[in-house]
Protein backbone atom coordinates (compact mmCIF):
# COMPACT_ATOMS: atom_id res chain seq x y z
CA UNK A 1 0.00 0.00 0.00
CA UNK A 2 2.92 2.34 0.62
CA UNK A 3 4.21 4.28 -2.32
CA UNK A 4 7.93 4.44 -1.69
CA UNK A 5 10.72 5.53 -4.00
CA UNK A 6 8.58 8.02 -5.89
CA UNK A 7 10.22 10.56 -8.12
CA UNK A 8 9.44 14.19 -7.28
CA UNK A 9 7.18 14.38 -10.35
CA UNK A 10 5.26 11.26 -9.29
CA UNK A 11 4.96 12.62 -5.76
CA UNK A 12 3.62 15.93 -7.06
CA UNK A 13 1.11 14.12 -9.25
CA UNK A 14 0.00 11.93 -6.32
CA UNK A 15 -0.36 14.96 -4.03
CA UNK A 16 -2.38 16.82 -6.65
CA UNK A 17 -4.66 13.81 -7.03
CA UNK A 18 -5.13 13.64 -3.24
CA UNK A 19 -6.04 17.35 -3.14
CA UNK A 20 -8.45 16.88 -6.04
CA UNK A 21 -10.20 13.94 -4.37
CA UNK A 22 -10.40 15.91 -1.13
CA UNK A 23 -11.98 18.82 -3.02
CA UNK A 24 -14.47 16.33 -4.48
CA UNK A 25 -15.56 15.54 -0.93
CA UNK A 26 -14.12 12.05 -0.46
CA UNK A 27 -13.11 10.92 3.01
CA UNK A 28 -9.44 10.45 3.84
CA UNK A 29 -9.90 6.68 3.92
CA UNK A 30 -11.61 6.68 0.51
CA UNK A 31 -8.80 8.82 -0.91
CA UNK A 32 -6.24 6.44 0.59
CA UNK A 33 -7.89 3.45 -1.09
CA UNK A 34 -8.02 5.30 -4.39
CA UNK A 35 -4.39 6.45 -4.35
CA UNK A 36 -2.85 3.47 -2.57
CA UNK A 37 -1.47 5.07 0.58
CA UNK A 38 -2.42 4.97 4.26
CA UNK A 39 -5.15 7.34 5.42
CA UNK A 40 -2.77 9.09 7.82
CA UNK A 41 -0.50 9.78 4.84
CA UNK A 42 -3.47 11.43 3.12
CA UNK A 43 -4.04 13.59 6.21
CA UNK A 44 -0.36 14.55 6.35
CA UNK A 45 -0.22 15.43 2.65
CA UNK A 46 -3.34 17.57 2.88
CA UNK A 47 -1.93 19.31 5.95
CA UNK A 48 1.60 19.91 4.69
CA UNK A 49 1.37 20.47 0.94
CA UNK A 50 -0.34 23.37 -0.77
CA UNK A 51 -3.26 22.55 -3.02
CA UNK A 52 -2.56 22.98 -6.73
CA UNK A 53 -4.19 26.01 -8.26
CA UNK A 54 -6.72 24.00 -10.25
CA UNK A 55 -7.79 21.10 -8.05
CA UNK A 56 -11.42 21.22 -9.06
CA UNK A 57 -12.45 20.56 -12.65
CA UNK A 58 -14.33 23.22 -14.53
CA UNK A 59 -18.03 22.83 -13.82
CA UNK A 60 -19.74 21.21 -16.74
CA UNK A 61 -23.18 22.24 -17.78
CA UNK A 62 -25.62 19.51 -16.87
CA UNK A 63 -28.73 19.02 -18.85
CA UNK A 64 -31.63 17.59 -16.94
CA UNK A 65 -34.13 15.63 -18.98
CA UNK A 66 -37.60 17.07 -19.00
CA UNK A 67 -39.85 15.23 -16.60
CA UNK A 68 -42.16 12.79 -18.25
CA UNK A 69 -45.74 13.92 -18.46
CA UNK A 70 -47.70 12.30 -15.66
CA UNK A 71 -49.76 9.40 -16.84
CA UNK A 72 -53.41 10.00 -16.10
CA UNK A 73 -54.60 6.68 -14.77
CA UNK A 74 -58.30 6.08 -14.56
CA UNK A 75 -60.54 3.31 -13.38
CA UNK A 76 -63.78 2.47 -15.14
CA UNK A 77 -66.37 1.35 -12.63
CA UNK A 78 -69.08 -1.19 -13.42
CA UNK A 79 -71.54 1.71 -13.64
CA UNK A 80 -69.48 3.11 -16.51
CA UNK A 81 -68.24 6.04 -14.44
CA UNK A 82 -64.57 6.84 -14.94
CA UNK A 83 -62.61 7.87 -11.85
CA UNK A 84 -59.04 8.70 -11.05
CA UNK A 85 -57.79 6.39 -8.30
CA UNK A 86 -56.85 7.94 -4.96
CA UNK A 87 -54.94 6.79 -1.94
CA UNK A 88 -57.03 5.56 0.94
CA UNK A 89 -54.35 6.61 3.42
CA UNK A 90 -51.78 9.38 3.08
CA UNK A 91 -48.24 8.10 2.58
CA UNK A 92 -45.41 9.04 4.88
CA UNK A 93 -43.45 11.88 3.21
CA UNK A 94 -40.20 9.93 3.62
CA UNK A 95 -41.73 6.97 1.79
CA UNK A 96 -42.82 9.25 -1.05
CA UNK A 97 -39.28 10.69 -1.26
CA UNK A 98 -37.77 7.19 -1.29
CA UNK A 99 -40.09 6.04 -4.06
CA UNK A 100 -39.37 9.19 -6.09
CA UNK A 101 -35.62 8.54 -5.77
CA UNK A 102 -36.06 4.97 -6.97
CA UNK A 103 -38.15 5.88 -10.01
CA UNK A 104 -36.56 5.93 -13.45
CA UNK A 105 -36.46 9.63 -14.43
CA UNK A 106 -37.10 8.95 -18.11
CA UNK A 107 -40.10 6.64 -17.71
CA UNK A 108 -41.35 7.40 -14.20
CA UNK A 109 -41.57 3.67 -13.45
CA UNK A 110 -40.14 1.80 -10.51
CA UNK A 111 -37.55 -0.88 -11.26
CA UNK A 112 -39.14 -4.29 -11.77
CA UNK A 113 -37.63 -5.99 -8.67
CA UNK A 114 -39.02 -3.23 -6.44
CA UNK A 115 -42.42 -3.45 -8.14
CA UNK A 116 -42.47 -7.23 -7.53
CA UNK A 117 -41.61 -6.78 -3.85
CA UNK A 118 -44.27 -4.10 -3.36
CA UNK A 119 -46.85 -6.21 -5.21
CA UNK A 120 -46.06 -9.29 -3.10
CA UNK A 121 -46.34 -7.28 0.12
CA UNK A 122 -49.62 -5.72 -1.02
CA UNK A 123 -51.04 -9.11 -2.03
CA UNK A 124 -50.14 -10.55 1.37
CA UNK A 125 -51.89 -7.63 3.06
CA UNK A 126 -54.95 -8.02 0.80
CA UNK A 127 -55.14 -11.71 1.69
CA UNK A 128 -55.11 -10.85 5.39
CA UNK A 129 -57.80 -8.19 4.93
CA UNK A 130 -60.01 -10.57 2.91
CA UNK A 131 -59.66 -13.30 5.53
CA UNK A 132 -60.63 -10.84 8.27
CA UNK A 133 -63.61 -9.59 6.25
CA UNK A 134 -64.81 -13.17 5.62
CA UNK A 135 -64.44 -14.03 9.28
CA UNK A 136 -66.53 -11.02 10.32
CA UNK A 137 -69.13 -11.78 7.64
CA UNK A 138 -69.48 -15.38 8.86
CA UNK A 139 -69.86 -14.25 12.49
CA UNK A 140 -72.72 -11.87 11.65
Amino acid sequence: MASTNLTPADRTTRDARIHQLDADGLSHRAIAREVGVHHTTVSRILRTTPAPEHTTPEPTERTIPAPAAPVERTITLTSGEVRTPRLLHPLDPHTVQDLNCLMDPSTGALPEPIRRILRAAANARRTTLRATAHRYANEA
